[in-house]
Parts: C-alpha cells; sequence; structure tokens
C-alpha cells in the first residue's frame, strides 16, 4: 500500500511543516536553500544556510510564537535566532541533513525527498499558460494506422497510454486556467480589466492555442475510430500473443496467464483513458461558455455602475455652479445640500432561475394491486436487479483490497475456511470477491470446490453467523 511505502521513508512529522501556522515562512526557506543547494553540489554550510533563512525570516516579519514552541536554549526574539529553530526543525524532520563529518564541518544537504516535494510544489505554485500539445491526436493516430501494433506492440500500447494521460493533464490545465480566468474576470472593477482579461489572456492563451486547435483536430471523430481499433486489437489473438512475449521477456509477468491477464488489463486502462477524453471535452466546452457568459455580464454591469456614477457626479456640479455661479469651489462656505439618495434599478443578482420554485404535486393515480405470490419472471426480474445493485456497491476496488490485506502462504492460495471473517464488514468483502472473480481487473481468482470431481459432499463454513460455500482463493 501507498502509506506503508512512503511512511517507511518518511516520518509523518515530514509532511508537518507543510500545515502549521508559519508553512509560508518553511516553504519559503526550502525553496531558498534549494535555489542555493542546487548550484552547490558540495552542500552549504551551516552559517550559510543560516544566513539564507535569516532573509527569508525577516521578509516575513517573524515566526508565529504559538506555533513554535522554543526548545531550552534556543532564542526565539531574534530572527537568527528564529532562522535556528527552522534548520533544526527541517533538520529533525528529515527535510535536510547534517552528517557528522571528521574534520567536524557543519554541512547541510537537501534530502532527496525534500527535492521531490519542492518540484512538486513549485509545479503546483507556478501558473503556466495551457498548450495542445497534439498528445490526444498522436493516440488517436497510432491506433488508426495499420501499420502500428504489428512489431513493437507492447511499447506501441504504452505510448499511447503514456501520451493518452498526458492528454487528460493538458485538458484539466485548460479547464483549469478557465477556472482562473473566471474567478479574475469576475473581480475585475473597470471596464480596461475586463476587457484586459477577455481579449489579451483568454483570447491569446485558451481561445487560440487550445481551444481553436482543439476543436480543428476533430478529436471525438477520431475517437470513435481508436476506439473500433482498440476494439479489434482486443480481440486480435496475433498481437495479444506478441504482448505476451514481450512482457515475459522483460520479466513483468511470472508465466503466460499473468502476462496475457496484464496485457488485458492494459487494454482495459486505455479504454478507460479513451472514455475519459470527450467527457472532459465537453466540460471544458461548457466552462469557455460559462466564461464567456460572465464576461458579458460583468461587461454590462460595469458599463451601467460606470454610467449611472457619472450621472450622479454630474448632477452634484450641476447643483454647485447653479448655487454658487461665479464663485470658487474654495470660497463656498455654506453647507450645499447633495442630491437625495434614491435607490438604483433593483435587480436578482442569479436572475429568475435564483428564485424558490415550488414543488410540483404528483398527479394520483389508481393503486394496482400486488398478487400476493410471485411469478418465476418476477422473481428472476427481482434478482437481477439485486445482483445489478450489489455489483454496482461492492466493487472490483473494494474485493482487491480485501485480498491485498490477507496473508497468503508460500502455496500462494487460501481456504475460505481460513479468512478472516469476523464481522458483517468482511462478509460484504467475500461477497465482493464472489461478485467479481472473474473481472479483468480482479487480481485473483476464485475456485469453488463444487467446480473439483473428487468432492463428494459440499462444505460450508459457519463465519459471522452466514454460511458461505467453502472455496479457494489465489492471489494473481
Amino acid at each position: 500500500m501507498l502509506s506503508a511505502a512512503l511512511y517507511s521513508e518518511v516520518s509523518p512529522e515530514f509532511f508537518r511543516v507543510l500545515c502549521g501556522a508559519n508553512a509560508r515562512v518553511y516553504v519559503d526557506a526550502l525553496d531558498a536553500l534549494w535555489g542555493e543547494a542546487g548550484e552547490a553540489a558540495s552542500g552549504l554550510s551551516r552559517q550559510e544556510a543560516l544566513e539564507i533563512v535569516v532573509e527569508v525570516v525577516e521578509r516575513h516579519a517573524g515566526l508565529r510564537p504559538d506555533d513554535e514552541p522554543a526548545a531550552d536554549g534556543e532564542d526565539f526574539a531574534s530572527p537568527r535566532g528564529q532562522a535556528n529553530i527552522i534548520l533544526n526543525r527541517l533538520i529533525a524532520t528529515g527535510w535536510l541533513s547534517e552528517p557528522p563529518r571528521p574534520d567536524y564541518q557543519r554541512i547541510v544537504f537537501l534530502e532527496q525527498p525534500a527535492e521531490t516535494m519542492l518540484d512538486a510544489l513549485r509545479r503546483i505554485g507556478a501558473v503556466e499558460v495551457p498548450q495542445f500539445t497534439d498528445r490526444l491526436v498522436l493516440v488517436c493516430t497510432m491506433l488508426t494506422n495499420p501499420e502500428a501494433f504489428s512489431e513493437n506492440a507492447w511499447s506501441d500500447l504504452d505510448a499511447c497510454i503514456a501520451n493518452a494521460r498526458a492528454g487528460l493533464q493538458e485538458l484539466r490545465g485548460m479547464q483549469k486556467s478557465i477556472e482562473r480566468l473566471t474567478r479574475r474576470q469576475l473581480a475585475a472593477e473597470t471596464l480596461r480589466e475586463n476587457l484586459s482579461v477577455l481579449y489579451d489572456e483568454f483570447s491569446e492563451a485558451i481561445g487560440h492555442s487550445c481551444y481553436r486547435e482543439l476543436v480543428r483536430v476533430r478529436l471525438p471523430i477520431r475517437l470513435k475510430q481508436a476506439g473500433r481499433r482498440l476494439e479489434d486489437l482486443e480481440n486480435d489473438s496475433a498481437v495479444l500473443e506478441r504482448m505476451q512475449k514481450e512482457v515475459l521477456r522483460r520479466q513483468l509477468a511470472a508465466d503466460p496467464a499473468a502476462a496475457l491477464s496484464r496485457v488485458r488489463v492494459r487494454i482495459r486502462d486505455l479504454f478507460l483513458l479513451l472514455g475519459a477524453i470527450e467527457p472532459q471535452a465537453e466540460l471544458m466546452d461548457r466552462r469557455a461558455a460559462e466564461f464567456a457568459r460572465r464576461s458579458f455580464a460583468r461587461f454590462r454591469y460595469l458599463q451601467e455602475i460606470g454610467s449611472a456614477r457619472r450621472e450622479q457626479v454630474q448632477a452634484v456640479f450641476e447643483i454647485v455652479n447653479r448655487r454658487h455661479a461665479g464663485a470658487r469651489i474654495s470660497e463656498v462656505t455654506t453647507e450645499t445640500e447633495l442630491p437625495a439618495v434614491f435607490l438604483s434599478d433593483a435587480r436578482l443578482v442569479g436572475g429568475l432561475e435564483s428564485l424558490y420554485t415550488p414543488r410540483k404535486r404528483a398527479a394520483l393515480g389508481e393503486v394496482e394491486p400486488i398478487d400476493l405470490e410471485a411469478t418465476d419472471d418476477e422473481r428472476d426480474e427481482c434478482l437481477l436487479e439485486m445482483e445489478g445493485n450489489l455489483r454496482d456497491s461492492l466493487t472490483v476496488f473494494r474485493a482487491n483490497r480485501f485480498v491485498e490485506q490477507i496473508a497468503f502462504g508460500e502455496s500462494g492460495r487460501i481456504s475460505s475456511a481460513d479468512l478472516p471473517i469476523p464481522t458483517g464488514d468482511e462478509i460484504a468483502d467475500v461477497a465482493a470477491l464472489l461478485l467479481h472473480a472473474g473481472s479483468a481487473d480482479a487480481a485473483y481468482r476464485v475456485l469453488p470446490e463444487r467446480e473439483r470431481e473428487d468432492v463428494e459432499k459440499l462444505a460450508a463454513d459457519s463465519k459471522a453467523g452466514f454460511l458461505i460455500e467453502r472455496f479457494e482463493l489465489q492471489k494473481k
């Protein structure tokens, strides 16, 4: 599991540096240290690192004392003392290291998990202009190419999956940029700022380089053609055999059956990625239309407010000129009555759609009597509906998670009699196992005892108040 692998490398204190009241100071200090340590491969001396952190502390006007209790002997009053506290905590939490040296010099190094985390933080914080790099078009072109998947079928499949994931990330980046521009448009205070966001930023960054290119490549048509070709590849035994041999050659699976299962799982992953592209593109269309609608509404609002303010100011000066004609403003000593303040044009912020709509009462109909005894067709229909509801609620991911928590022996198999099933929650996990035993995404196999020829009488085990027909569970 990810948590086990993650916390075997870093401690939970590693992430608490980013969550406290002084998180901004720590992030800027780490960024500054990384910028200096990247140029010096031999690390930074303790004094150099301290000077860098002192500058960051002074820019942030110091640390909050409630979040940083000083240890015995530490000075919290001065910026240098606070910088020393920051360095000590970064070393203690695993962001920095200060290994002992035979020459007794104090050299500070940035740890590898810290570099990875800082790179991710920089990517999140950097506002990049989105680009449409034709990754999705490359996927469709490769799938529809008749010469593809002939010699390097497994490599072609990996390349399609990688490009599809990168293309989906590009679409999400475009949507995020539109959301960011929409927030800026709603916060615009002047017509100049409103038009600048619309024409200078949205039109150039999204309209020309992204949105127009996305429409030009006719992605929905290409996706349908790519989906049909992928279905043919899934049923092509020759292509599957070539992929299976390549997986075995790269030692990605232990036996031919596991290799073929891995190939089918990767093909299914590509199916899911292709299916997610069109909804993302449609969502981007809706976001772009929403941006245009909000931009127009903001423009009309600023235009009306600006014209109303000009009329009010003009009315004030007309009254002053009429009552004090021929005099200067500095010579006016009497109090001037300003025009009465009237309520401007009142409107609903969200339009009429924001008002409460009363619920409509359903029309009364005749009650049809239900037979006391259900027919065979009604029973079958009820069982099918129940099976579908169970399949939707008990997913294959739950079954795989249950299998990962089981301790298998050296044989890789375990009997249902030995499964840990103390409560009803584990009974639901077993139901998920049986429902998705034949799924391509299942990381296990179920071997029922009733399919064995040497069994004369079927055995059942009592688990958590239920009787479960015995079976064997094998992990893939």
